[in-house]
C-alpha cells in the first residue's frame, strides 16, 4: 500500500470513526485495549500497540476518533489494573469467547476452492449450530450472547456473565470440546435409567437420553438416514464411506435401514435398532461430524481457552477488509449478509489501478478487475479493494 493510497484510507477511515456508534464493552475500564494503526509499517509489519486502558467513554470514543486505527481491539478478561504489563493486571476474570473463522472450517489445501461468498455461508451454518449448543445445550439465553462479525471471514460470540468469567482454561477448554465433539462416548448418551436399561420394553432396542448429545444423536441420525435414502445408491456409498469410514457391507446396511419404512418409523421414535459394533461406529461417526461444530477440527480454542486474549472491537473497522466488525441480533442472524449489512463506506466513484486479479461481490453488485487496468468503481469497493492490496489510488 502506498502513501497516497494509506492517506486515502486512513481518511475514510476517520470520517467513519467520527460519525460510528460504538458499542462499548460492559466493564471497559477494567480491560486492556490494543490498537493497529495505519502508520508507515501498516500493512507490511502489523504494529499492536497494548496495555493501553480507559477511564470514560468519551475518552474511548475521542481516542478511536483521533487515530482512526486500522485494527481495534480490547481484551476478554477484566482486571483490576488494566494498563500494567501482563504479570502485574491482576486477572478478576474474563468473558467466554468463541472465534469461528472460514480458515478454520475448510483446511488450507480446500480454501482456494471456495469463492470469499462461500467461505462466508461454510461459516455461519456453524456459527448457528454453535449459537445453539450455547441456548440448548448449555442454558445461556440470546440476552446473554453477543454475537458479531468479525470484518473479514467468521463470527466472534461473547458471553459476559457472572457464571462463566471465573472459569479457567481447562473449564473453557472441556466446552471447546463438547460442542466439537471431541473425546464423547458415545455409550454415555444411551439410556441406562432405572427401567430402561438402554432398551426399549419388549424389544433389544436402544434409546438415547432425550437431551443434550444423546438428542443431537437421534435427531442427526434421523436426518442422515433421510438424506441417505433420497440418495442414488452408489452416491449414498460414497457419502457413508467418506463420512463414516465404513465398508460397503456395513455402508449398504444402513441403505438398507434407511429405506426400510417400518424401520424408520421406530428410529423417528427413539427406537434404534442394535446394530453391530462397526455400523454403530460408523453411523456415530457421520452424525458426530454433521451435528458438531466445525472449525478446522476445533472452534479457535486459543481464543476460547485464552483468558488474556484480546478480541475485536464491535462496531470497529477490519483493516484488511474496510468492513464493520458488525453486531448482529441472533434473531436477524439468518437474514444477515456481511458483504451488504457490514458494508459502511459510500458509492461515490473512485479511480483505483488494480495490481493483481480479484473480485468481489459487495451490496448485490459483483465487481471484477484485472491487473494493469485503471477503473472506476464504488467508494466501498475502492476502500476494499485497498485493504485488501489489491489495488491502489
Amino acid at each position: 500500500m502506498n502513501e497516497k493510497t494509506k492517506l486515502f484510507v486512513r481518511t475514510k477511515f476517520e470520517e467513519y470513526y467520527r460519525r460510528a456508534r460504538i458499542s462499548i464493552p460492559k466493564d471497559f475500564w477494567m480491560r486492556e485495549w490494543g490498537f493497529v494503526f495505519l502508520d508507515h509499517y501498516f500493512p507490511e509489519k502489523l504494529v499492536m500497540r497494548r496495555h493501553k486502558s480507559f477511564a470514560t467513554e468519551r475518552e474511548l470514543v475521542n481516542y478511536l476518533r483521533e487515530n482512526a486505527p486500522a485494527h481495534a481491539y480490547h481484551s476478554a478478561a477484566i482486571y483490576k489494573y488494566p494498563a500494567a504489563d501482563m504479570a502485574n493486571k491482576g486477572w478478576l476474570g474474563a468473558d467466554l469467547i468463541f472465534d469461528l473463522d472460514a480458515d478454520h472450517v475448510v483446511s488450507e489445501t480446500e480454501l482456494e476452492q471456495y469463492s470469499y461468498e462461500d467461505l462466508l455461508v461454510l461459516v455461519k451454518k456453524e456459527t448457528e449450530k454453535l449459537i445453539d449448543f450455547m441456548l440448548n445445550d448449555f442454558g445461556f439465553q440470546e440476552k446473554d450472547m453477543e454475537l458479531v462479525f468479525s470484518g473479514s471471514r467468521g463470527y466472534h460470540i461473547h458471553i459476559g456473565t457472572e457464571e462463566v468469567r471465573g472459569l479457567g482454561s481447562r473449564e473453557r477448554r472441556e466446552i471447546v470440546d463438547y460442542v466439537m465433539g471431541t473425546g464423547l462416548d458415545m455409550k454415555s448418551f444411551i439410556d441406562m435409567r432405572e427401567g430402561h436399561s438402554g432398551k426399549m420394553r419388549g424389544s433389544e432396542d436402544l434409546r438415547l437420553i432425550p437431551e443434550g448429545w444423546g438428542k443431537r444423536l437421534l435427531d442427526g441420525l434421523v436426518d442422515l438416514l433421510h438424506e441417505i435414502a433420497e440418495m442414488e445408491e452408489k452416491k449414498a456409498m460414497e457419502k457413508l464411506k467418506q463420512v463414516g469410514e465404513l465398508k460397503d457391507k456395513n455402508a449398504r446396511s444402513i441403505i438398507k435401514i434407511a429405506k426400510d419404512d417400518t424401520v424408520m418409523e421406530r428410529i423417528e421414535k427413539g427406537q434404534i435398532p442394535r446394530f453391530g459394533k462397526q455400523i454403530w461406529e460408523g453411523i456415530t461417526k457421520a452424525v458426530t461430524k454433521t451435528v458438531r461444530v466445525k472449525s478446522a477440527d476445533r472452534v479457535d480454542e486459543p481464543v476460547t481457552s485464552d483468558i488474556k486474549r484480546l478480541i475485536r472491537l464491535p462496531n470497529s473497522l477490519h483493516g484488511k477488509s474496510s468492513l464493520e466488525v458488525k453486531p448482529i441480533r441472533i434473531e436477524t442472524f439468518k437474514a444477515f449478509n456481511p458483504l451488504d449489512d457490514a458494508v459502511v463506506f459510500g458509492d461515490s466513484p473512485v479511480e483505483i489501478t488494480v495490481g493483481r486479479d480479484s473480485s468481489i461481490k459487495l451490496k448485490g453488485e459483483t465487481y471484477k478487475v484485472e491487473k494493469g487496468e485503471v477503473v472506476s468503481v464504488p467508494e466501498h469497493v475502492a476502500v476494499y479493494f485497498m485493504c485488501r492490496g489489491v489495488a491502489e489510488i
